[in-house]
């Protein structure tokens, strides 16, 4: 005990400052890197994205071409995963012969409007596909 009455702690025996210290810039580290890996998804999304749209592009334009109901479509991908379009009709013909719920489904992965009659989202995926909509 020292003179004033306070009791002397070894340095060996003191709390360290190091692990309060190294807390903090463990956490900021880690917020960080959090933010890091969110903007890396945000950019895998959006490249994602960027290639289902070009992609897209480049079949509809082919699709536009065709010139009878028998010819084979050009497959569109969806736009949040790049991936070809599940039960993509081989041909405009058998966009007749589709579900509605499947109709519903191309559109929803197109991210087109999905309101309106049945006959309506068919020809709103025609449109989408590239094709002319249907004489009336």
């Amino acid at each position: 005990m020292s003179a004033t009455g306070s009791v002397k702690t070894p340095a060996s025996k003191a709390p360290s400052t190091t692990a309060a210290t190294k807390a903090p810039s463990t956490a900021a580290a880690s917020t960080a890197g959090g933010a890091i890996d969110e903007q890396a998804k945000r950019l895998e999304k959006l490249e994602a994205r960027s290639k289902a749209v070009n992609t897209n592009n480049i079949a509809r334009v082919a699709n536009s071409q065709l010139t009878s109901a028998d010819e084979k479509l050009t497959v569109l991908h969806a736009l949040k995963t790049d991936r070809p379009l599940e039960r993509f009709p081989e041909t405009p013909a058998k966009i007749a012969r589709m579900t509605d719920t499947m109709v519903d489904q191309m559109l929803l992965a197109l991210e087109a409007e999905r309101s309106g009659t049945a006959e309506a989202k068919r020809e709103r995926l025609r449109v989408q596909l590239g094709l002319k909509p249907n004489p009336a």
